[in-house]
């Protein structure tokens, strides 16, 4: 039987893991309960004793870099709509860092590119949901393009980057690290 397909609802999504209340293995209840030996509070299953362990999900991006100028997208979905990131998303299960950053960058700005280096890990501690990979990478030989996500897409010059309306501490803390390399 084939189901149609759905869009993500941003929204519901952010209830994980606080609103998680189900096993995934046996559907028992959750509850919350104190592990040893670190003493730290987890959901625990009241029926098989599965701990369901919280741990950042991770996400990868691009830093598509032509002649010092690095190319930042409009974002056209929440969190943060209308305001500029670099292309990136979550990584898939089964898929490598530098494999999710490209297929993103590919999915959102239409752009096949080769990566150089990876920039850092960046985390924002007033958002522990995710952890994120920046990489510095190189354009193909496509023009970056508007998509769903991107509804607008430009490459900026270092003093040109609009810090006021940059979507995430994580996508200001890349781009101060970027601009430290070009010194």
């Amino acid at each position: 039987m084939s189901h149609p397909p759905v869009r993500v609802n941003h929204h519901v999504q952010h209830r994980y893991p606080q609103g998680i209340r189900y096993c995934p293995l046996c559907a028992g209840q959750l509850q919350d309960r104190i592990l040893l030996p670190d003493g730290r509070e987890h959901k625990v299953c009241s029926q098989c004793g599965f701990v369901h362990f919280l741990g950042p999900k991770l996400v990868a991006g691009c830093l598509v870099i032509e002649a010092d100028r690095v190319l930042l997208l409009r974002r056209g979905i929440e969190p943060e709509l209308g305001k500029w990131t670099f292309p990136g998303g979550f990584v898939d299960f089964g898929e490598t860092p530098i494999e999710a950053a490209m297929r993103e960058t590919l999915e959102e700005v239409g752009m096949r590119v080769r990566i150089e280096r990876h920039l850092g890990l960046y985390a924002d501690p007033a958002n522990p949901h995710a952890a994120v990979a920046v990489y510095l990478a190189s354009p193909g030989g496509q023009r970056p393009g508007i998509s769903e996500e991107a509804i607008e897409v430009r490459f900026f010059a270092p003093a040109d980057i609009p810090w006021d309306e940059i979507a995430f501490r994580t996508t200001r803390e890349a781009l101060r690290d970027w601009l430290a390399l070009l010194k």
